[in-house]
């Protein structure tokens, strides 16, 4: 457009012709509001957002779509194979930075046909740091929340509910709509809490790794559950089984686990505190998940000694970073994050070794029907691998 030199002409320029956009789209003379700025478009007005929307796609259908028990099909459902993926053009949006996934909406107005898929960073309730990839657990993060959205319409009352309608906006817009896949998750969150056994574990003392052998998850459980008998369940509509065996391997179902390890899945205070119990039980055992790793050896921790390694938190509790013990140039240790411990180890991990002949079946089905069962309730057409 001649005379648009900066972020400010378009700016205006918008003031002054973005109600002629605005019609053009309504009308399909468009596909998208070109020359709208990304800021622009998520503070446009919720109103002015779901009025355009129902006079582009019609009123019965954008009835349809506000609905959360409707699935709108994506433009890539007829697809059997994957291979679109190599030919899309992918728009990534961290929605923290647009603030709500009903912002995302908005921002998909600025977006031609041509850019036809969206992935999302990751969407779960993040852990202590705040990192979206340090997953708490499986849990929606409650930030992405659109008050605007729940005053427009009260029915979609939980960031559940707004996810899947915006899900299914964004397929009405011609949209794919994918998510992470994270083989990690906070050291401390309720997801390694309710299921030790699929992470790796070690115990330290001071400045030394005492015990990291390959089943020292079973220790972490019988200490969990002695926790869990002295605090009493979180609920009190379930009965705690008899031993740490039964508690995490037996009948019950993960959210039972976690509605008696934490509470209900609303009290995000509450659950946090009841968290903070068993990470203090663990901590006067010396019990740490081990931390992941970037680049080769991928193995072989030792604690870091130096002062500047050990952290004090706001309980008075010492932590420790850990080093690899044999680095190479790209070698990191990411202290806030744990892996799956997707294989058996040789040797009893006495050396850090990886047995790649055993996977352990038991945490690959946990991670893929978790993932399956979020690709089957918000309706997303295709996954992105996250590293470790």
């Amino acid at each position: 457009m001649p005379g648009l030199q900066d972020h400010q002409d378009l700016a205006q320029y918008w003031r002054e012709q973005g109600a002629d956009h605005l019609r053009r789209y309504a009308d399909r003379e468009c596909d998208f509001l070109p020359f709208l700025l990304p800021e622009q478009a998520v503070a446009l007005p919720g109103l002015e957002v779901t009025e355009l929307l129902s006079a582009r796609l019609g009123a019965a259908r954008m009835g349809r779509l506000l609905d959360p028990q409707h699935s709108e099909t994506g433009p890539r459902a007829g697809d059997t194979s994957p291979a679109w993926l190599r030919r899309t053009n992918m728009v990534g949006v961290n929605v923290r930075t647009v603030q709500s996934f009903w912002n995302v909406v908005k921002y998909a107005l600025t977006l031609p046909a041509a850019q036809d898929s969206i992935h999302l960073l990751p969407i779960w309730e993040p852990g202590v740091v705040a990192s979206l990839y340090g997953m708490a657990s499986w849990q929606i993060n409650p930030e992405f929340f659109s008050s605007e959205l729940l005053e427009l319409l009260p029915h979609l009352d939980t960031v559940e509910k707004q996810l899947k309608v915006v899900v299914n906006l964004l397929h009405a817009m011609g949209k794919s709509v994918g998510l992470d896949v994270i083989p990690h998750a906070d050291r401390y969150s309720q997801i390694v809490l309710a299921n030790p056994g699929h992470f790796e574990w070690l115990q330290r003392r001071d400045l030394a790794i005492t015990d990291h052998r390959a089943d020292l998850h079973e220790a972490v459980e019988e200490a969990l559950f002695q926790v869990l008998l002295k605090l009493g369940p979180a609920v009190g509509d379930l009965s705690l089984p008899a031993d740490s065996s039964s508690f995490f391997h037996g009948d019950l179902s993960e959210e039972e686990r976690n509605r008696l390890l934490f509470g209900e899945p609303h009290d995000y205070q509450g659950r946090n505190e009841r968290r903070g119990r068993f990470v203090q039980e663990l901590y006067e055992y010396g019990y740490e998940p081990v931390p992941a790793t970037m680049g080769p050896p991928y193995r072989g921790l030792e604690v870091d000694p130096r002062p500047e390694a050990r952290t004090v938190d706001s309980e008075g509790r010492i932590w420790c970073d850990y080093r690899i013990t044999r680095p190479q140039p790209m070698s990191r240790v990411f202290g806030p994050l744990t892996r799956y411990k997707f294989y058996e180890r040789h040797d009893d991990n006495r050396d850090w070794q990886i047995d790649f002949d055993r996977p352990r079946e038991a945490v690959w089905d946990y991670v893929c029907e978790k993932y399956a069962a979020a690709v089957d309730a918000y309706g997303f057409d295709f996954m992105r691998g996250d590293m470790s």
